[in-house]
C-alpha cells in the first residue's frame, strides 16, 4: 500500500459511504505510513472522514475482522488447500488455484454473525472502555519509549583511538 493507492481507496471509500463534514463517518486504521500521506489526510479532512489509528503491535487485538473473521477463514483454508492436495494428487497448487478456494470458504467466515463479534470483542460497537487492560496495550509501549538521556562526559570513559572512532576524536589530544 502506498499513501496514492490509500488516497485512491479513500475516493472510493466515500463515493460509497455517501459520507461528507455534515455527515461524517469513523474509518479505524492500522498503522501504516501509507495513511499518513498528507493528500490523503487533508481529502479525508475535506470528506468527513475522521481517522481513528490503533496503537502500534496493538491491532491483533483491536481489529475486528482479524479477531472473528480471518481467524477462522485461515482455519477454513487450512482445510480446503488439504482437501484440495488429496483431490489432485500428483499436481502443485499455483496461485491460480487459490481464488476456486477462496470462493468455497470466503461466505463460511465472512458471517453477518462473525462481523458482529469483532467490534463487539474490539470494544468498538457497542462500545466497551472496559474490554482491555492496560497490559494489553503494554506491546504499544517499545514504540513510546521517551530517548535515552546521554551520560555527561565526567561519566564515560576516555574513547581510545582506534579503527571505529571518529577523525575528530583520533585528532584530540
Amino acid at each position: 500500500m502506498t499513501a496514492e493507492n490509500f488516497k485512491a481507496f479513500l475516493v472510493h471509500f466515500v463515493k460509497h459511504t455517501k459520507c461528507s463534514p455534515q455527515r461524517p463517518v469513523l474509518l479505524l486504521l492500522d498503522n501504516h505510513e501509507s495513511h499518513l500521506g498528507i493528500g490523503g489526510l487533508e481529502y479525508a479532512k475535506e470528506n468527513g472522514i475522521v481517522m481513528m489509528s490503533f496503537p502500534p503491535h496493538c491491532s491483533h487485538q483491536l481489529q475486528p475482522l482479524d479477531r472473528s473473521v480471518f481467524g477462522p477463514l485461515k482455519t477454513y483454508a487450512g482445510s480446503a488447500q488439504s482437501n484440495w492436495m488429496r483431490n489432485n494428487r500428483g499436481r502443485t497448487m499455483t496461485v491460480h488455484d487459490i481464488p476456486g478456494i477462496l470462493r468455497d470458504i470466503w461466505p463460511l467466515a465472512s458471517t453477518e454473525k462473525n462481523i458482529v463479534s469483532g467490534f463487539q470483542v474490539a470494544g468498538i460497537m457497542p462500545y466497551n472502555p472496559d474490554v482491555f487492560t492496560d497490559a494489553d496495550f503494554s506491546p504499544s509501549l517499545v514504540t513510546d519509549r521517551p530517548p535515552q538521556q546521554q551520560a555527561g562526559p565526567s561519566s564515560t570513559p576516555q574513547q581510545q583511538a582506534g579503527p571505529s572512532s571518529t577523525p575528530q576524536q583520533r585528532a584530540a589530544p
